[in-house]
């Protein structure tokens, strides 16, 4: 009887917890023609000023080509996945 209490229990919060993605997703164009483009893809925490500066800093000069930001309706805030291109020298 234990066993089936828990096994309830853990469904019921699995049933709880469960919630759709809301993704929102913009890409651009490519302005670089050619193989001699280098991509780098970054995850950032948009609830975070500091940690969005610190990823877009890295890539100052970069090309902004992706973006696709996440949440559900049980996180407090947002996710997003950003990919900057450039040249390679």
């Amino acid at each position: 009887m234990r066993k089936v209490l828990i096994l309830i229990v853990l469904l019921s919060v699995c049933a709880v917890g469960c919630a759709p993605a809301n993704i929102t997703a913009v890409s651009w164009p490519s302005k670089i023609d050619g193989d001699n483009v280098q991509t780098r893809c970054e995850r950032v925490d948009m609830r975070s000023s500091s940690q969005m500066k610190k990823v877009f800093s890295q890539y100052d000069g970069w090309n902004l080509v992706y973006i696709s930001e996440y949440t559900t309706g049980n996180k407090l805030g947002t996710d997003a996945a950003v990919c900057f291109e450039r040249k390679i020298k």
